[in-house]
C-alpha cells in the first residue's frame, strides 16, 4: 500500500467513524436477517468500488482482519476502545448477540456523541478566548503602547498605564516564550488526561477542567460493564477485560476496583467503585445497585440508563468552565483598557497644559 492509500485509508477511518452509529445499525439489521457479516462487508466493499476508492480499501482492510479474527479486531482504528470491548464480548456468545449488541452500541453511540460534543466545546470556547485575548495583547504591545511611550515617558504615566507598559514590554520581549510555554502546558495537560494515575490525581479530578474527563470516561466505563454483563460476563471477567483496552488513568482505577473486590471485607461490589473514577452521583447509584435483591440487573440498569444524566451532567460542568474563563478574559481585558484609557487621558491633559503654557508665554 502505497502513502496515497494510506492517507485515502485513514480519511475513510474517519469518515466511518463519524458515522458508526448508522453502520453499527445496518450491521445489526444484516445479523437479525441472518445475513453473515461477511457477506455485508464484501457488498459494502463492492459498492464502494465505484464511489469511493478510500471506503473500498477500508472495507477490504476490515474483511481481511474480519477472517483472521473477531469484529472488534476488524475495527480497529473505526470504533473507541470502549465499544470494541462490548463487540468482543458479544461476539462469543454468537451472531444474535452480536446484533443485540450492535443495535445496542448504536443507541449508545449516539447519546455519547452529545458528551463528547460537550467536551468538545468545553475546550474550543476557552481556547477561542485565550487565542483572542492573546492577539488583543498583542496588538496593544506592538502598536498602541509604543506610541504612548513615543509621546510620554513611562516613568510619568499612572500606575494602571505602567502596569500596562510592564506587561506590553515583557510581551514584547518574551512573547514567543510565553505562547511556546502555554503550548507545552496545554500538551501537558492533554496528556496527562488520560496517563497521570495515582492518587496524586485523586484531588485534581474533583475540579474542573480534570472533572470533565472523570465524568466521561467514568460514565463510559460503567456503560462499557453494564453492556459486557448483559452478554452474561460477570463483573470481574468485564473488569478484567476492561483493563486491557484501558488508558493508564483507567487501568489503575480499574486494578483498584478488582482489588476492591477481591477483598476479604468487601461486603458488596459498590463500595470497590468509590476510587474516584466515578462523580459522586453515579457513585451513590452503584452502591444502591449492589444492595439490592438482583445487583447485576440493577447494574446494568444504571449503565444504560445514565448516559443522558452524565451529558447533562458534563453540559453544566463545561458551561462551569466557559463561565470562568470568560470572566478571567473579561477582567483581564477590562485591565488593560483601563489602564490604556488613563494613559491617554492623562497623556491629553499633559498636552493641553503644554499647550497653555506655550501660549501664555506668546
Amino acid at each position: 500500500m502505497n502513502v496515497f492509500e494510506h492517507l485515502q485509508l485513514s480519511m475513510a477511518k474517519r469518515q466511518l467513524r463519524a458515522r458508526r452509529a448508522e453502520f453499527y445499525f445496518d450491521l445489526a439489521m444484516s445479523l437479525e436477517d441472518r445475513v453473515p457479516l461477511f457477506s455485508t462487508f464484501k457488498k459494502y466493499e463492492k459498492r464502494a468500488r465505484k464511489r469511493d476508492r478510500g471506503m473500498a480499501l477500508l472495507y477490504r482492510h476490515i474483511l481481511r482482519n474480519a477472517i483472521n479474527g473477531s469484529l472488534a479486531t476488524a475495527l480497529e482504528g473505526v470504533a473507541p476502545t470502549s465499544e470494541l470491548m462490548m463487540l468482543d464480548a458479544a461476539q462469543t456468545a454468537g451472531d444474535a448477540s452480536v446484533a443485540e449488541g450492535l443495535r445496542f452500541l448504536s443507541g449508545t453511540v449516539e447519546k455519547t456523541e452529545r458528551m463528547t460534543a460537550a467536551i468538545k466545546g468545553a475546550v474550543m470556547y476557552p481556547l477561542f478566548l485565550i487565542a483572542l485575548f492573546y492577539a488583543i495583547l498583542l496588538g496593544f504591545s506592538f502598536y498602541a503602547i509604543p506610541v504612548l511611550e513615543s509621546i510620554m515617558p513611562v516613568s510619568e504615566w499612572p500606575a494602571s498605564g505602567k502596569a500596562l507598559a510592564a506587561v506590553a514590554n515583557g510581551v514584547r520581549h518574551y512573547g514567543l516564550m510565553m505562547i511556546g510555554t502555554n503550548v507545552i502546558l496545554f500538551i501537558a495537560f492533554m496528556y496527562s488526561l488520560a496517563h497521570w494515575a495515582g492518587p496524586s490525581r485523586r484531588p485534581f479530578d474533583k475540579r474542573l477542567p480534570y472533572s470533565v474527563y472523570r465524568d466521561y470516561s467514568g460514565a463510559m466505563l460503567i456503560v462499557s460493564l453494564a453492556s459486557l454483563m448483559r452478554s452474561g460476563i460477570s463483573l470481574r471477567s468485564s473488569l478484567e477485560q476492561a483493563v486491557r483496552y484501558s488508558t493508564p488513568w483507567m487501568r489503575w482505577h480499574v486494578r483498584s476496583i478488582l482489588r476492591g473486590i477481591s477483598s476479604a471485607n468487601a461486603e458488596n461490589f459498590g463500595a470497590a467503585f468509590g476510587t474516584g473514577v466515578l462523580n459522586q452521583d453515579l457513585e451513590d447509584r452503584i452502591m444502591d445497585a449492589s444492595e439490592r435483591r438482583d445487583p447485576v440487573e440493577a447494574f446494568v440498569k444504571i449503565g444504560t440508563g445514565s448516559i443522558d444524566r452524565i451529558a447533562t451532567s458534563i453540559e453544566k460542568s463545561s458551561a462551569r468552565l466557559n463561565s470562568v474563563m470568560l470572566l478571567l478574559c473579561g477582567v483581564a481585558l477590562a485591565s488593560m483598557l483601563l489602564g490604556f484609557m488613563a494613559t491617554t487621558q492623562q497623556l491629553q491633559s499633559a498636552v493641553q497644559k503644554k499647550t497653555q503654557q506655550t501660549s501664555q508665554r506668546n
